[in-house]
């Protein structure tokens, strides 16, 4: 749904013609939108920058397009290391667009460091049913 561009954003609902708060959830910065949302936000740009640092890349995070290209350029093949990084960017993306949903409807908010941990404990789990498989 992501990589479609067919998430509910606020830009999007707009574009349908329902009156929503355009503003991001996440940063209070910026119009929601799904590139805004994965790669634009200071929020989620820090989540994205440590799990790439996680995984021994060490550059800076792209925009949505950029880093999609990226990913598909260089996160070839069956290695370990390739499966574990591939895990890490739909987490990213899951938990972000959760993120995103619990402060939009529930109003409840969890800083970066403890969006981070819960990544990696969900790529951790992860892993350790692909060893059982």
């Amino acid at each position: 749904m992501a990589i479609l561009d067919r998430l509910p954003t606020t830009d999007r609902l707009q574009r349908m013609g329902l009156s929503v708060d355009g503003s991001c959830c996440l940063c209070a910065d910026g119009q929601e939108s799904r590139d805004h949302i994965f790669s634009a936000c200071p929020y989620s740009k820090l989540v994205w920058q440590a799990m790439l640092d996680h995984c021994g890349f060490h550059r800076a995070s792209l925009e949505w397009e950029a880093e999609l290209a990226w990913l598909s350029a260089n996160l070839r093949g069956k290695k370990m290391r390739v499966i574990v990084c591939k895990i890490f960017w739909c987490s990213f993306v899951y938990h972000i667009w959760e993120e995103r949903n619990y402060r939009r409807f529930r109003d409840k908010k969890r800083d970066c460091n403890t969006l981070i941990h819960s990544i990696k404990e969900t790529v951790n789990i992860r892993i350790q049913s692909i060893g059982h498989l």
